[in-house]
């Protein structure tokens, strides 16, 4: 692949910043790759989602190389397993700049299209951001939720939002374990989902005198009402998927230092821990602010 020969695990690591750059361009690849290969049509707009294939493939070799370099680095030089967000907070790191790289880039895609290609090449995102329901603004002044039958009760909703984390979490440590870095797909779908909805917020404004200056004050604010509960969550994804994908460059391995089994499931036991307690975090956030706006 490219990437790995222009830019190492070891680089990355050291540097994770680079992935912001990394991410707009494998993006903005993906995006045009997929809608001029298989544009697909306005009612089956199937290039919104093979763009995310397209990302996937080629992040999955240089964070398979990221992850193998961690583990070694762990396994030679363990350390308490409680300490591990702090041992291991560059590969976070690594995926947080991954993730805002990827917002910047679908959200000025989004803005730029003209409308019937922006039908076809962020279709799916458009159909998720219409199918979350009823939608209004919350505490924050901009950034929307999803309102039914849990009204103001806030442990209805606490119970919703966690229930369908978590099975995001499983989604993500499964796919971390079996395909290595595959946590790249979710993270990258969830991406893109928040800059398409970032674009939406700068079109609004889009005809008005100082249009763009008001679009971009509305994203920003769309960006920061998410914030209190949409980090524990990716922090919670990002965990989780740093532990799957540790797993998996284990099992892959044919030769153990001594005790590296032992020290590396005491990790991904205590990874999984701060996954769910980041998801609860997150899932009390959000059910108070829905419960106290409705």
């Amino acid at each position: 692949m490219v990437l790995e020969s222009l830019l190492t695990g070891k680089e990355v690591l050291r540097h994770p910043l680079f992935m912001v750059f990394v991410a707009v361009v494998v993006g903005s690849a993906s995006l045009w790759i997929a809608y001029f290969t298989f544009p697909g049509t306005e009612e089956n707009p199937t290039s919104s989602i093979l763009s995310i294939a397209f990302i996937t493939i080629g992040l999955v070799p240089l964070m398979h190389t990221v992850f193998a370099r961690e583990e070694e680095r762990e396994a030679r030089r363990p350390g308490f397993a409680a300490s591990f967000l702090a041992r291991h907070f560059r590969i976070i790191e690594v995926y947080a700049w991954f993730f805002i790289g990827l917002v910047i880039t679908y959200s000025f895609w989004y803005g730029v299209m003209p409308p019937m290609e922006r039908e076809i090449m962020f279709g799916m995102q458009e159909k998720t951001l219409a199918s979350i329901g009823t939608l209004r603004e919350n505490l924050s002044g901009n950034a929307v939720i999803p309102i039914s039958a849990c009204g103001n009760n806030s442990w209805c909703w606490f119970n919703v939002i966690f229930l369908n984390n978590s099975f995001v979490l499983l989604v993500a440590v499964l796919t971390s374990f079996v395909y290595g870095a595959g946590a790249v797909f979710l993270i990258g779908w969830n991406a893109s989902i928040v800059g398409v909805l970032l674009g939406q917020e700068i079109l609004a404004f889009a005809g008005s005198p100082g249009g763009i200056t008001q679009g971009l004050g509305a994203a920003a604010k769309t960006a920061l009402g998410l914030l209190p509960h949409g980090l524990p969550e990716w922090l919670g994804y990002f965990v989780g998927a740093i532990a799957g994908g540790i797993v998996s460059i284990v099992l892959t391995k044919r030769k153990y230092h001594k005790h590296e089994l032992g020290i590396i499931s005491k990790d991904v036991t205590v990874m999984l821990f701060y996954a769910i307690a980041l998801l609860l975090l997150g899932a009390l956030i959000e059910a108070w602010a829905i419960a106290a706006s409705v």
